[in-house]
Parts: C-alpha cells; structure tokens; sequence
C-alpha cells in the first residue's frame, strides 16, 4: 500500500512537471501577431519615439489624426513578420544598450471612454522589442529587413522635434 502511493505521488509528480516543461515551450514559442505587441492598434493617435544610435539620441513625433492610412502603413510593417514570446533574463534586459540601433516608442491612443492614454515600445536593430517594463517579444524572421522597413517610414512620415538646450 505505501508502495503504490509513492509511485501514485511520483508519477503525479512527473506528470506535473511534464505539464509544466511543455506549458512553457508552448508559452514562448507560439507565433504572435503584431497587435499582440501593439495594442489599441486602431486608436493610435501620435508616437513620439527617440531613435537611439550609439550615443545620439534623436526625438520624433508622428501624429495621425483622421488618416488610418499612415497607421496602416505603420501595422502592415509591423505585421509583416510574427513575433515570439522572450524570457528576460539579465543579459537581454536592457535592449536599448546592446551596441545597434534602437527606437523607443511612446504610443499615445484613446480608450473608448475618450480618454488619452499611453504605453512604451522599445524595439532594435536585433528584432526584440519591449512593451511596457516587462513583457519582451522577439521577431522570428526578417528581423534586420523589417527594422529596415520600419527605419525608413518612420523617418519618411516623423517630425524630428527640437531640443532646448538652454537652462
């Protein structure tokens, strides 16, 4: 009798822990659209984002106001490749320093109360990217080509903002 509960408890065990491992893989690997990174995708009014390249820092706006067809433009890029779940670890937490280019978003949008509200977007040059403080994403293809893409609408459509300097 106690025989058959330790096995009863081993196998239960093991099961558990068969769940879990393959719980996991399937958490971090099934392939994600963009608007899993880019909520509210069709409330978006304006982006105000930093371009990151080494040690300049550069400020930009884009604002959308009724044309849906530059926000469309800026999704279907998005969209054009899937994204992964990525496990943050210490190395990969900080993915503004990692020595390519970097672009850090701020999306502005409205709730359907009419409220504005924001959230935060880092993506770079290696196809990961961070939304908010804490969930990390990565692109599974293309990740150079569609930063490409990405790059160079969005330095077609942005306002590079000033910088006061003065105190």
């Amino acid at each position: 009798m106690k025989k058959l509960r330790k096995q009863q408890k081993l196998v239960i065990t093991c099961a558990v822990i068969i769940l879990t491992i393959s719980w996991t893989i399937n958490y971090y690997s099934v392939r994600l659209p963009a608007t899993s990174l880019i909520s509210h995708s069709t409330t978006i009014e304006k982006i105000f984002f930093y371009h990151l390249n080494g040690s300049n820092i550069t400020p930009y706006l884009i604002e959308f106001e009724d044309n849906h067809n530059e926000l469309n433009q800026w999704m279907s890029i998005l969209d054009s490749v899937s994204y992964t779940r990525s496990a943050r670890s210490f190395v990969t937490k900080n993915i503004r320093n990692d020595g390519g280019e970097t672009f850090a978003f701020t999306i502005f949008y409205r709730d359907g109360d009419g409220e504005l509200h924001d959230y935060f977007l880092d993506m770079n040059q290696k196809g990961y990217a961070i939304r908010g403080q804490n969930k990390m994403y990565k692109m599974v293809e293309r990740e150079s080509e569609v930063f490409e893409q990405l790059s160079a609408w969005l330095f077609e459509k942005a306002v590079e903002m000033p910088v006061n300097l003065s105190k």
